[in-house]
């Protein structure tokens, strides 16, 4: 059992480097691992995706550099490639392939097996000496089904429907004829174009009009070919040597054949004249100057050998089955004895095929999971239950569409849905084919590492919470195992909460001197519980001032509002609010706290700022800790705010702005007399980078939280150099 994967990778798709060790106890805990955008969630997920298919690692920028990923167990054993599977964010054409296991019903399948086993083996039998009749070697029953118009499960049925036929030996002139190269893909469009049905109808009317007047053959009842089986039966029975001889009589005309060759040759001198008549053989040419590709001229040729065919080209569906029809003639024995044994067999195995059609099977609970828990405009069905639980056919899935208002339905093809679904409706579709994956896996005993990339991107939150739950289910099972990765704070959030990880097992992926670092997430569940007992450390102070000004807002103290927001854009009492007054509004708004004599408020923001900067540039840490951050995106927007108003240089207007005070700020430099560039530059990406990070949010702080460190850095570091 896998209790511990040390994990090891090395130049893996942006991944310079990257080892840890995730623990899945005790009680088969799962991991979660919040990775911003760009860190390295989808490398990760694309390495173990690529070592479970067994194909080589590389890096996609520099693939000169060696590259490899090492999984091993908790006792340094390498883990088995089936046993990872990754479940992408998405992938439209992922399929499981593991669905028909889902559907076998053991006792049904043994005796169905035991049954059509008999049956099974003869059909395959007699396929393959049709092969050498038609020359078809490849999907063969799909040839068959296709000329009879049925179903490739329902060949036996439609073979049992010949057997009269082939028993009177008909179409046995068609016996020597190649289906592959009469019917092929290529003949059978050019047969069907309407030109060509012209021609080979006026033919077919020349070609009746000279049989017509044929001395021994009549068109449906006695043509050469009956001939030539009669002589090869007279001779057989000894019927000229007896001293018997065959009169053949055409109106006056009365012909005495006394020998077997006297007969084959009248025979054939009447097939001669008809085929070489002049008229015939003008139509033959028109048909002919219509083919023209390569597959076409080996038709063509075959005609020229097989003259008596082109009439049969008037209904070819027709004549698809006559030759099919000829060739059994020859295997009567095999068609005869395979039929024989269905008809046997056939009560019993319609029996077996009711029960399997209401017998519960994995596969339904699959379909129930999805349909109960998915939320989206359609429902999923199997129409051939019976014919899947026994494996004889690949399980058909359908898809009927909702009318919730008109209350209809309809049956609708997936590549319809594919038009008209939602991207997240979409997606729902692909975790239907990963709950088959991960059901199968459930009963095959596979035990199996997930990893899990940002499954729920792009769902609403109903279906987002379907799929926690369902990730809940799979942590359950002891054989399976997961690793969550998001870039989705509230997500990670929520599996964090739902799923029970705590400690180690709740991580977060740092970039550090190029390579990556999974770090312990301390950030507690309430962060500001925490923060409430540090506000004698610079940073949580500051980080505070947002949480306590919207605790104010709600309560409606309206004066500890006001003061603390002037510490959160440049007003009035900006520089000259205190250390003792920030204690007092805060001791209007928490319970009383101890604190540390820092000075003055607005002085302390800017040297935490300085201290911040610098523990980026000496460690390049990229994963400040969220009260570092929010204290930073106040200094960014504090020193942005003092630039501007003194560039602006207009008092009124500044006493005047009110609410959104940085945009207003940004809006009036921008239509001042000839504004910086660069400084326009530099707060367009304040406006991007700020606005919410220093605001308390339904998100807990997700976009800064989501934030490089270096680029906060980066910004404070521009707007303090403009205004020096």
């Amino acid at each position: 059992m896998i209790e511990r994967v040390k994990l090891a990778l090395l130049n893996c798709y942006g991944i310079q480097k990257l080892e840890h060790t995730f623990e899945f106890t005790p009680n088969n805990m799962p991991v979660a691992i919040y990775a911003p955008n760009g860190v390295m969630k989808t490398s990760l997920a694309k390495a173990l995706q690529n070592f479970s298919e067994d194909k080589q690692q590389q890096d996609m920028i520099f693939p000169e550099r060696a590259s490899s990923l090492s999984i091993l167990d908790q006792n340094d054993v390498k883990i088995q490639r089936n046993a990872v599977f990754v479940i992408d964010s998405i992938n439209d054409k992922y399929q499981s392939g593991r669905i028909s296991a889902l559907l076998a019903s053991d006792p049904l399948k043994k005796q169905y097996d035991e049954i059509f086993g008999i049956i099974a083996y003869k059909k395959n039998d007699l396929f393959k000496k049709l092969k050498k009749y038609s020359g078809v070697s490849k999907d063969i029953e799909i040839s068959f089904s296709e000329a009879f118009g049925v179903k490739q499960a329902d060949i036996l049925t439609a073979l049992g429907r010949l057997e009269r036929e082939v028993k009177k030996g008909a179409n046995s002139e068609f016996k020597s004829l190649s289906y592959k190269i009469l019917f092929s893909p290529k003949v059978l469009e050019f047969l069907n174009d309407s030109d060509v049905e012209a021609l080979i109808e006026e033919y077919t009317k020349t070609y009746e009009q000279i049989l017509d007047g044929s001395l021994y053959f009549k068109k449906g009842v006695f043509n050469h070919s009956n001939a030539e089986v009669i002589a090869k039966n007279l001779t057989t029975n000894g019927w000229f040597e007896s001293g018997h001889t065959v009169n053949l009589n055409h109106k006056d005309q009365h012909t005495e054949i006394k020998t077997e060759a006297d007969l084959i040759a009248a025979i054939e001198i009447e097939k001669q004249k008809i085929l070489k008549d002049p008229k015939l053989a003008e139509m033959f040419e028109k048909v002919d100057a219509a083919l023209t590709t390569a597959e076409l001229k080996s038709f063509r040729d075959y005609l020229l050998d097989n003259p008596f065919v082109v009439p049969e080209l008037k209904d070819i569906d027709a004549f698809r089955q006559k030759v099919w029809i000829s060739y059994l003639g020859e295997l009567k024995s095999d068609y005869l004895d395979l039929v024989d044994e269905f008809d046997k067999s056939e009560e019993k195995i319609k029996e077996i095929i009711k029960l399997a059609e209401a017998e519960q099977t994995h596969w339904e609970r699959v379909i129930l999971i999805f349909n109960e828990r998915f939320s989206v405009p359609f429902e999923v069905r199997v129409e051939n239950k019976g014919d899947a639980v026994l494996n004889v056919a690949a399980p058909q899935l359908t898809f009927y569409f909702k009318d919730e208002v008109a209350n209809e339905e309809k049956r609708t093809d997936r590549s319809v849905l594919d038009k008209v679904l939602s991207n997240g409706e979409k997606r729902a579709l692909y975790i239907l084919n990963i709950i088959f994956e991960v059901e199968a896996r459930r009963q095959e005993k596979l035990e199996t590492l997930f990893v899990v990339d940002d499954i729920a991107d792009s769902f609403d939150y109903k279906n987002k919470y379907a799929i926690i739950e369902y990730l809940s289910e799979i942590k359950e099972d002891e054989l399976f195992h997961l690793i969550i990765l998001s870039h989705n704070y509230d997500f990670y959030r929520t599996v964090r909460g739902r799923l029970g990880i705590w400690g180690d097992n709740k991580l977060l992926s740092n970039r550090k001197n190029g390579e990556i670092e999974l770090i312990k997430d301390v950030l507690s569940e309430n962060p500001f519980a925490d923060w409430k007992n540090k506000l004698d450390t610079p940073a949580f102070l500051i980080a505070s001032i947002s949480f306590v000004r919207n605790l104010a807002e709600y309560v409606g103290n309206t004066d500890a509002f006001n003061s603390l927001t002037s510490l959160l854009h440049v007003k009035e009492m900006t520089k000259t609010l205190s250390l003792s007054d920030l204690q007092s509004l805060y001791e209007d708004v928490l319970a009383p706290n101890s604190f540390k004599e820092f000075g003055n408020p607005h002085k302390t923001v800017f040297e935490t700022m300085q201290e911040v900067c610098g523990a980026i540039v000496a460690g390049d840490v990229d994963q400040l800790g969220l009260e570092e951050k929010i204290a930073l995106s106040i200094g960014i927007r504090l020193s942005a705010e003092e630039l501007l108003i003194a560039k602006i240089d207009d008092a009124a207007f500044v006493a005047a702005m009110g609410k959104n005070q940085t945009g207003k700020l940004i809006k009036r430099y921008q239509k001042s007399d000839n504004p910086n560039a660069d400084i326009l530059r530099i707060m367009r990406r304040v406006t991007l980078m700020t606005p919410e990070n220093i605001h308390l949010n339904s998100f807990m702080f997700e976009p800064i939280l989501d934030m490089s460190s270096h680029h906060l850095k980066s910004l404070f570091c521009s707007i303090r150099d403009c205004g020096n």
